[in-house]
């Protein structure tokens, strides 16, 4: 499965189809957007499968979640809030740095 661009911050709605379908793919089984399986309700869900998902979703994404992220990941939803704050904290840093480039003259 080929990543796709890192979505921005305007488009963080595609994280409610892209995590079902990406969590889809190591299950292998369809999920639905509306869906929230989690490591509790889902029996293919076991310690394997949750390290490969984190590799697809951080390669999918081009974010990186610290061990204690990963540990704490329980379900969908949860993913996705994870996602998306990497992604703001992602944008926030791009915005400083280019405002500190600004105001340096570099840029």
């Amino acid at each position: 499965m080929a990543p796709h661009p890192t979505p921005d911050v305007q488009s963080l709605p595609i994280l409610r189809s892209e995590v079902p379908r990406l969590l889809g793919f190591i299950l292998r089984r369809e999920i639905a957007e509306d869906e929230n399986p989690s490591r509790a309700t889902e029996a293919g869900w076991d310690s394997l499968k949750h390290i490969e998902l984190v590799f697809l979703v951080e390669d999918h994404f081009g974010v990186r979640f610290a061990e204690q992220e990963i540990a704490e990941l329980e379900d969908a939803r949860g993913i996705e809030r994870l996602v998306e704050a990497h992604l703001l904290q992602a944008r926030l840093l791009e915005q400083e740095l280019g405002e500190r480039g600004a105001a340096c003259g570099t840029i």
